[in-house]
Order: C-alpha cells, then structure tokens, then sequence
C-alpha cells in the first residue's frame, strides 16, 4: 500500500512538473514581445510615422490597451482618418482599468503569479491617459471641434488633479491585496518575508537611487497640457484660461507664457502664431534583475526579482532656433520627470508584488522537491533543478510602455508683422527641418490645405497673415510632421 502511494506521489508530481515546463512555453508566447514594441519604435523614429502607424493600427485590432494609443498616438501625427476612434478606444480602456485599479491584482489574472506580469492586460498609467485626452482635444482643434476640444482639455486636467490622491488608495489596495495573496499561499511557512521585504527595501534603495536625477515633481501636473488648456479658452474667449496659463507658469517660469498673459489680459489685437513642438523619445523601460540564492536542508533553490527600471534616451538634437525671428524656442514640459513621478509611486507596489510572486514560486519548488525526495532522492534532486529552471524562466518583468511620446516640448511664438518665410531650425548645423510661411490671403485661400513638402524635403505650413493660429509639429529623427491645428481671426 505504501508503495502505491509513493508510486502516486512521483506520478503526481511528475505531472505537475510537464505543466509547469508546458506552462512556460505557453505563457512566454503570450508574454507580451518587447522586440515588437522595439520594432514599432525603430520604424517610427527612424523611417516614417506613417508606416509606423500601420504597423500599429494592425496591432490594435486585438483590443490591447498598448497598440490601440500607439496608434492613436501616431495617427494624430499623420492626420489619419481613424485617429479618433483609436483614441476613445484607448479612453475607453484606460476608464476600465482605473475603475479596476492600475495596480491591483484581478481574479482573472492570477495566473501572473506562477508566470510573471508581462501575461496581465497592459492597464497603463495615468500619465498615458492624460496624453490620450491631450491629443483628442489637438485632433478636435484641427477638425475645428471646438467643444470637444474643451471637453478633453477638461478632462485631461481633471485627471492630472485626481492622479496624487488615486494613486494614494491604490498602492494601499495593491499591499493589502499582496499581503493576502501571501498568507493564503504556504510561502509564509517557508520564508521571512520581514527579512525578504528588507532586503528588497535595500536593493531599491541601491539601484533605483537615478530617479532623483529625473527631478521628479511632487504633483502629476504636465504643464504643456495646462498651456495648451489656458492658450485654447483664452483665444475662444473663455477667461478661465488664466487659470491654466498661471499653472503652467508656476512651474516652467516661461517668458513666453509670461507675456501671454500680459497679450491676453491687455486684449491686444495683435496676432500670434504659436508653435507646439514635440521631440525625442519618452524613458523607456530596462530590467534590473536580482539571484538571491535560497539554502534548505534539502539543497540550493532559485529566488530571482525581476523589477523594472527607468532609462533616459538622449534627444538626438538639443536646440531649436526660428530663423529670420526675433522669437525662440522655450522648453515647455520635460516628460521624463512626470514619468518619473508616477513611477516612483507605483515601484512599492510593483517590488512587492513581484516578491510574492517569487515567494510562492520558492515554496512551490521547496514542495516539489521535498515530496519527489520522498520517492526517490535523485527524483528530488531532479525536481529541484527543473522547478528551479522554471523559476528562473518566467521571472521578467513588464517592461511594456508607450515609446510614441515625446522627451521635450517645446514653445515658440511669432508675431505677425508681415509676409515672410520663417525656417525652423535644429541644433548649431542650422539644418532646416520645417518652415512657417505667413502670406497674405482671403477667406477663400484660407480654406485651402496649408501644410506641403516641397523640394526642399521638409513640410511647410501657410498661416493668414494676421489670424491667431497654433502649429503642432512633431520632430523625429527621420523627418518633421507638421499642421496647424487652429487659425482663427483675431
């Protein structure tokens, strides 16, 4: 009889150990690939936003969070038709998981215990969402929605007020979620996790010590997104704008904005074209991956962290000059930092999620090999060695990110004083990268499509001399896009 039964126990476990190596299999097929997310983003920086935005586009149609803004994002850029639709979708999205909350755990995910979080739907970040209302609201100006427009300048404000305190009941929920997860598990007969969670205090505190060099702010406040709020209402005669362009004020201490509000507050009749410039690529994400070598009296165990970091690209060109104009580029929002900011807040909730996760995977191989060693010691031995392989395998983390925002962005403004042609310029070469043309024109004219490419291989946009106008302009290594998104007489 009790050979039976240890002839069950090696079945059993036998078995569980082909799961596991099929489960491996299986999930890193599912994991999300960040060679693709890399591919997009060579396309896009390198070669053209157009072909990126279809390869995204594709992407998207399988409903994930991730490639329906990438496409969005993109879309927006080359001014295709389906840019707003991806991005309600994205909006969409993005109201689901906040309601669920973007760091808790959900039953229909626990399967990320066993794996790791790359197998969990992409839920995003708040900083992301705001971007995705930032835009609607330009794609509404350009198709001159002015309503909508206000409503996703709202709403992305709105956002930005909600994000510190959101953010305080979700990492209290993700803990406490964390905390049951690891009770109900029989890791907690196995590990100290009071010592494991001091030693995982003291590896944040050595290799996450760079995030003080993104200066990250206090507040989740994106001053580019309270700029744009203030300039739109204030040039549609909505005095609340003030409001905006003192925010935005009170954290860049732009000249610009600074004599923005002196030009609106003084109702001057004076036109202006303001110029929004995006350039370079967002922090993208690197693993820092950590071996704690785990000792029992039955033998040596894999316990490995995998955790995020944030890693900076350099802009590829670092200073912007309008040639033929007194007026300069200003930077008007760094993005690092605000993402920064809201890393910082969810890395307690991330590195203890990922050491319950390894936690419950020590205990599952401390259990295979304890109960095969029963059988046979050279079966233990055996099952340490795959449930330690399986271990090391699935510990990765989430790397996933959007990469189609900016690193800067930047402010110019260009007082209408007559017919000109004005070249954008980029770094101390003075290679022109676009061109604002202010032209006299009738109302008819004014109608026309006013951005081009001409020989010269670099988009020029027509402005009415004399009418309010703002451009958005996105500079990428490959090439410029450009339009103007609103033109309006003053």
């Amino acid at each position: 009889m009790c050979s039976w039964k240890l002839f069950c126990v090696k079945q059993i476990c036998l078995k569980n150990l082909a799961i596991l190596c099929v489960a491996t299999s299986i999930f890193s097929g599912c994991a999300t690939d960040v060679a693709t997310l890399e591919r997009f983003s060579k396309i896009y920086y390198n070669h053209s936003i157009d072909k990126a935005h279809k390869f995204a586009s594709k992407k998207a149609k399988s409903g994930d969070l991730l490639w329906l803004m990438q496409a969005g994002v993109s879309g927006f850029h080359t001014q295709s038709t389906s840019t707003l639709l991806l991005l309600d979708q994205s909006e969409s999205k993005l109201q689901e998981f906040e309601q669920e909350g973007l760091l808790a755990s959900t039953l229909t995910q626990v399967g990320a215990t066993l794996v790791n979080d790359n197998i969990r739907n992409y839920r995003g970040n708040i900083y992301e969402s705001i971007f995705v209302n930032y835009y609607k609201a330009l794609a509404y100006l350009a198709n001159n929605d002015l309503a909508s427009a206000q409503v996703e300048l709202n709403r992305a404000n709105d956002r930005q007020r909600r994000a510190k305190d959101y953010y305080a009941k979700q990492i209290a929920k993700a803990l406490e979620q964390e905390q049951d997860r690891y009770n109900k598990s029989n890791a907690n007969s196995i590990i100290d996790q009071a010592r494991s969670t001091r030693e995982i205090d003291n590896i944040l505190s050595k290799h996450y010590g760079n995030l003080k060099y993104f200066s990250a702010f206090e507040n989740f406040i994106n001053p580019s997104v309270s700029y744009i709020s203030g300039l739109v209402f204030l040039l549609y005669g909505d005095s609340k704008g003030l409001n905006y362009l003192k925010e935005a004020y009170g954290i860049t201490r732009s000249p610009i904005i600074a004599s923005d509000m002196k030009h609106f507050l003084s109702h001057s009749k004076q036109a202006y074209t303001w110029i929004i410039l995006e350039e370079g690529r967002q922090a993208k994400k690197t693993e820092l991956h950590i071996s704690l070598p785990f000792y029992t009296t039955q033998g040596l165990y894999h316990f490995g962290l995998a955790l995020p970091q944030l890693e900076s690209i350099p802009s590829l060109r670092q200073n912007y000059m309008l040639e033929s104009s007194s007026a300069k580029f200003e930077v008007l929002a760094e993005i690092d930092p605000i993402i920064a900011t809201e890393f910082e807040k969810q890395l307690k909730a991330i590195s203890t999620r990922a050491l319950v996760s390894s936690s419950i995977k020590l205990a599952m191989q401390v259990g295979v090999s304890s109960t095969l060693d029963q059988v046979n010691p050279i079966l233990g031995l055996l099952g340490s060695m795959l449930s330690s392989i399986y271990s090391m395998a699935t510990t990765s983390a989430d790397l996933r990110t959007t990469s189609v925002l900016p690193k800067r962005i930047l402010l110019a403004r260009i007082p209408h004083v007559q017919q000109q042609t004005i070249h954008i310029l980029a770094d101390q070469h003075n290679t022109p990268i676009a061109a604002v043309q202010l032209q006299q024109c009738d109302a008819r004219s004014q109608e026309q499509s006013r951005t081009s490419t001409t020989k010269t291989h670099h988009p020029i946009t027509r402005i009415c001399l004399g009418y309010n106008s703002i451009i958005y302009m996105r500079d990428t290594p490959a090439s410029a896009y450009m339009q103007a998104i609103y033109e309006q007489m003053p």
